[in-house]
């Protein structure tokens, strides 16, 4: 199994692909500009739902026991972990179309 490489090695090795790219390929101001925008989107999308996680978690400290706020606000952040990471995954999706667009 010596050929077999990791999920990380893969991830990588695309990465460096990806970024010798990025490199050979100056973008046009239109596209830095739509990126900026992009990320100014989602910046703002993952800052709402922090806020929104926030609210979330006072309110559950204040109607509910602590062993059990604790628990619930726990599973919350994670929730939130998971939505924010599909966001930047989202967001990376779109700056390499804006990047690969010719």
């Amino acid at each position: 199994m010596a050929g077999m490489k990791s999920a990380v090695e893969l991830a990588m090795e695309k990465l460096g692909k990806l970024q010798a790219k990025d490199a050979s390929t100056p973008l046009t101001d239109e596209q830095r500009q739509e990126i900026a925008a992009l990320r100014q989107q989602y910046e703002a999308k993952i800052a709402e739902k922090e806020i929104m996680l926030q609210a979330d978690i006072r309110r559950l400290v204040q109607r509910h026991p602590p062993h059990e706020a604790v628990a619930a606000a726990k599973e919350l952040q994670e929730k939130f972990q998971d939505t924010k990471k599909a966001f930047q995954q989202e967001l990376e999706e779109k700056i390499a179309a804006v990047r690969n667009r010719a």
